[in-house]
C-alpha cells in the first residue's frame, strides 16, 4: 500500500520543468534547464532529476524536450511542439502545446500524451515588474482510460532585480483520487553568461506530505 502511494505521487506530480508556458521562444534562440530535488517523505529520502529544453524554430513554432526520472521508480521522456493562439488583446499571451513520448513506472514504459493550454502576461507591482503564467494540462498514460488533469500557476518578478522571487503552485487530479498539490517558493539568482541559479523549497501533498529542496540551473542561448 505504501509503495503504491509513492508511485501515484511520483507519477502525478513529477518534477516540473522550467516551462515557457504561453511565451514563444524567439526564432533561433533556445532555453535549457536542469534540476535536482532532494525530498524527504515516509521517513526516507528520494531524489528527482529533470531536464527541459526548447528552441524557437520560427515565430509560430517552438520545439522541445521534457525529461525526468525519480530514483528509477517513475519518469517520462517527451518531445513537444508549441504554437501561439492569437485570441487575446496585446499584452496577454495564449499558446497550446502537444507533447508525445513515454512514461515509465519501475522501468516499465508506456505511451504518454499531454495537451496543454497556457496563459501568460506581465504586470507591474510595488516590488517592480513581474509575470504570471497559468498552465492547464490533459495527460494520458498507457492504456488507462482515466486522464490526469493538471492546473499550475507561477508568479515571479522579472530580471530587473538581483534576487528574483518566484512562487509556483501545482495541482493534479485523477478520477477516484483526492486532489494532489505542491507549493514551491524559490529564488532565481542571475549568474554570468545568461545563466540563472534556482533554489527552492517544496511542500507537497500527494497524497502524503513531503518536503523537498530543489536546485536548478537555467540557461538562455
Amino acid at each position: 500500500m505504501l509503495r503504491g502511494f509513492i508511485l501515484i505521487w511520483l507519477l502525478v506530480l513529477g518534477p516540473t520543468a522550467a516551462r515557457a508556458g504561453a511565451w514563444m521562444r524567439d526564432q533561433g534562440s533556445g532555453f535549457a534547464a536542469a534540476s535536482a530535488t532532494l525530498r524527504h517523505s515516509f521517513g526516507a529520502w528520494s531524489s528527482e532529476l529533470g531536464f527541459y529544453g526548447d528552441f524557437g524554430l520560427s515565430a509560430g513554432l517552438t520545439l522541445g524536450i521534457d525529461l525526468n526520472d525519480t530514483d528509477n521508480l517513475s519518469g517520462h521522456a517527451l518531445v513537444f511542439a508549441r504554437i501561439p493562439l492569437e485570441l487575446l488583446p496585446s499584452g496577454h499571451h495564449l499558446a497550446t502545446e502537444l507533447a508525445l513520448g513515454g512514461a515509465h513506472s519501475q522501468n516499465r514504459w508506456r505511451p504518454m500524451q499531454r495537451l496543454t493550454l497556457s496563459y501568460g502576461r506581465g504586470f507591474d507591482s510595488a516590488w517592480g515588474p513581474g509575470w504570471l503564467a497559468v498552465d492547464g494540462a490533459y495527460e494520458m498514460r498507457g492504456t488507462s482510460p482515466d486522464p490526469i488533469l493538471k492546473l499550475d500557476a507561477t508568479i515571479g518578478l522579472t530580471e530587473q532585480r538581483r534576487l528574483r522571487p518566484m512562487l509556483q503552485i501545482e495541482t493534479a487530479k485523477i478520477s477516484g483520487q483526492r486532489l494532489f498539490y505542491s507549493i514551491t517558493p524559490s529564488l532565481q539568482i542571475p549568474l554570468p553568461q545568461q545563466v540563472q541559479l534556482l533554489i527552492g523549497l517544496e511542500h507537497r501533498v500527494a497524497p502524503q506530505r513531503s518536503l523537498g529542496l530543489k536546485v536548478g540551473v537555467w540557461h538562455r542561448f
